[in-house]
This record gives C-alpha cells, sequence and structure tokens, in this order.
C-alpha cells in the first residue's frame, strides 16, 4: 500500500501516544483508548458494513438482477444468531472457534500479496501468522486477558495453558513482531508497510488489551480491507468515494448503536460476565459472516490478478 496523507496518519497518532505515555503513562492511557474507540466507531465497524456490496458485486447478481437485499440480510442475521447461541451453550469451542476465525480473516488480510503460490501452503501460512499475531496481542496484557476469560470460562485448562506458556516462554509476549518478520519475508510491499505495522504493533504493548487490539483492528486491518474494496468496487474518484460512504453508512450506525447498547447494557442481564468479554463476543458474531464474505472477495480478486 502506498504512502497516503490518511494511511500515514495513523502512524503519526500512534507514535504520538507513545510519546504522551513516555512522558505520563495515565495520560498515555487515555489518550490511546480515546484513539482506539473512535477508530472503531469510525473505521473498525464500517469495514464489515459493505458485506452486502461486495456479495452483490462479486456474485455477479448484479449483471443478473438476482441479489435480494432481504435474503442476504435473513442468512446473515442467522449465521449471527446461531453463533450467538453456541456462546451460551458452548462457549469453550465458540472461543477457539473465534480465535481461530479470526487467525485466519487477520492472516488473509495481511498475507494476500505474499509470494507464496501453493494453495494449502498460503492457506497454512495465514493461520499460522494470525495465531502468532493474534496470541501476542493477548499476551501484551496476560492480566486482563486472565480476567475476561475466566468471567466466563472460569478454571480453563486453555486459558491456565496460555498463562503458563507466557510465563515459561517469555518471548511468546512478542509473537506478534515474529508474525511481522514471516510478512516481512513473504510479503513484497515495500518498507513503508512494514513499518507501518510495526509501529502500531509496537505501540500496542503499552495499551491495555482491548485498546491495543482496536489499534491493530482498525488501523492495520479495517483500514487495509476498506482501500482493498474501495480499489475493486468503486470509482477511483471522489464520487466513488461518496457512494462508498453512502452504502457503509446505515448498517454502521445500526452495528455502533446495536454494540453500545447491547454493552451497557449487560449487567443487567448477563452479570456476570465481564463487559470487555461480551465486546469481544458481539465482535466475534459480526466477524462470522463478514469473514465468509471476504475470503470470497480475496478469491476473486487473486483469480483476476492471476
Amino acid at each position: 500500500m502506498k504512502a497516503t496523507a490518511w494511511n500515514s496518519a495513523a502512524i503519526g497518532v500512534a507514535m504520538a501516544v507513545l510519546i504522551v505515555y513516555f512522558i505520563q503513562s495515565e495520560a498515555g492511557f487515555y489518550l490511546g483508548s480515546a484513539f482506539a474507540l473512535i477508530s472503531l466507531m469510525l473505521i473498525g465497524i464500517p469495514h464489515g458494513s459493505l458485506d452486502h456490496v461486495i456479495k452483490e458485486k462479486t456474485s455477479g447478481a448484479v449483471a443478473k438482477g438476482q441479489f435480494s437485499l432481504l435474503k442476504f440480510l435473513g442468512v446473515y442475521l442467522l449465521t449471527m444468531a446461531v453463533y450467538a447461541l453456541f456462546w451460551v451453550w458452548l462457549p469453550a469451542f465458540s472461543l477457539v472457534f473465534f480465535l481461530v476465525m479470526s487467525a485466519y480473516h487477520f492472516g488473509e488480510t495481511d498475507l494476500e500479496e505474499s509470494v507464496v503460490s501453493q494453495p494449502v501452503i498460503r492457506r497454512l501460512g495465514f493461520l499460522l501468522y494470525g495465531s502468532l499475531l493474534l496470541f501476542g496481542l493477548l499476551a501484551n496484557d496476560v492480566e486482563q486477558t486472565t480476567e475476561i476469560i475466566s468471567s466466563m470460562l472460569p478454571g480453563s485448562a486453555m486459558l491456565a495453558g496460555f498463562v503458563t506458556l507466557t510465563e515459561q516462554f517469555p518471548i511468546l509476549r512478542y509473537a506478534e513482531f515474529i508474525a511481522l518478520g514471516l510478512r516481512v519475508t513473504t510479503v513484497r510491499s515495500g518498507l513503508y508497510d512494514h513499518l507501518r505495522i510495526g509501529i502500531i504493533l509496537f505501540s500496542a504493548l503499552f495499551l491495555p488489551l482491548l485498546e491495543g487490539f482496536l489499534l491493530y483492528f482498525c488501523h492495520h486491518h479495517a483500514w487495509v480491507n476498506l482501500v482493498r474494496v474501495r480499489e475493486s468496487l468503486y470509482d477511483d474518484s471522489s464520487s466513488g468515494l461518496y457512494n462508498m460512504i453512502k452504502d457503509m453508512t446505515p448498517f454502521s450506525l445500526i452495528s455502533v448503536f446495536g454494540i453500545i447498547i447491547l454493552v451497557a447494557s449487560s449487567p443487567l442481564w448477563l452479570s456476570h460476565v465481564n463487559p470487555v468479554l461480551l465486546f469481544f463476543i458481539l465482535i466475534s458474531v459480526l466477524t462470522l459472516p463478514h469473514a465468509g464474505i471476504m475470503a470470497e472477495f480475496y478469491a476473486l480478486r487473486k483469480s483476476r490478478a492471476g
């Protein structure tokens, strides 16, 4: 990705957060938290609000006039509802599924331009990269990770294993940089792109779990996907950008207000679950159908590029 004023801004703000943190850690914490949460509202959630457009334009339904928004939303919401029920019935399975799904989805985004062409090796690379990345982001704040997961899975063997690994092998606390090394060796996107991710991951080291995760999620993962969707599906003009924003706004607003209401009201109906864990559950429920659609999108981009 080329350096532009827009995507370079994330580097500037991340570095500003770091400087403030080193001068006054409490102020840096609040600045980083505010930056991450605002980014979620403006970039993180909106990047998934174009799924209906992606599905319509990549399925050939536009030419055939067969795309039904109501049918699409019905399947989308049903998928979310079924996964939400799995969180209630099988929380341990749902957590593992979320981590594996997210790892693959993040790897698919970050390694799309990988020089590796063999399909099976590419997919294994996506999973390995994403797993290292997620482990590192979770290990940045072992205390909060333990606190939020144990609120739903007290005495979890998986959680105990995670804590043991980080204690016995401290280098795993920086697993996201091992992932970055893998990206540098397999993706020829230029120094700027690698540096940009590196600064974001370095900044996340000094933030609590949720804020650090959101910094990466919004200012790399979501941003990159938005740029690629615009490049592939919209005109490279101001009118193309306007149409993209118009398409994403309705579902972005619904998602933002829905998450705010659910998290704010959770003490009334889900008092035993940590609100941060509830937030991750909501993100996972939104991610499941989104990840499937983006997999189709990237498969189409690769076939066209080939």
